[in-house]
């Protein structure tokens, strides 16, 4: 189980003055073996102080590697259809065939366009989590 920063600081403090109940005495020596800033902070000696030990940045690193992450997934998707798009756009002008591609162009690109939908759909609703 791992508390709140500020928790574990309020539970040294109490633990240094003899105020901490025994259950609360068993939870810090528990948690000081997987934490060594705590197992520092339970050693040290009374009359210094108790520091604040220092919070998780986890949480929003997190975030910012999401939106990072994001960001650049859009670029690609939004690259790869651009050169799709060119690609067709540029297609009848190559071939002999241009009737059956013209013919065909607008199907492409409906169905280029309903892709790209649900690309779209996609990244939106996965920002909302």
């Amino acid at each position: 189980m791992t508390l709140h920063p500020d928790i574990l600081t309020d539970l040294v403090i109490l633990y240094h003055a003899g105020e901490a109940s025994q259950a609360s005495r068993a939870l810090l020596e528990a948690e000081a073996a997987r934490n060594p800033q705590l197992a520092a902070a339970l050693s040290a000696r009374p009359g210094t102080g108790a520091q604040a030990l220092p919070g998780n940045p986890a949480p929003d690193e997190r975030k910012v590697f999401r939106k990072v992450r994001t960001r650049y997934q859009v670029i690609a998707v939004a690259a790869v259809w651009t050169f799709v798009l060119l690609m067709l756009a540029l297609l009848p002008q190559r071939t002999t065939s241009t009737p059956l591609i013209i013919a065909l162009l607008p199907f492409l690109l409906l169905i280029t366009l309903f892709a790209a939908a649900v690309g779209v759909l996609y990244f939106f609703f996965r920002g909302l989590r």
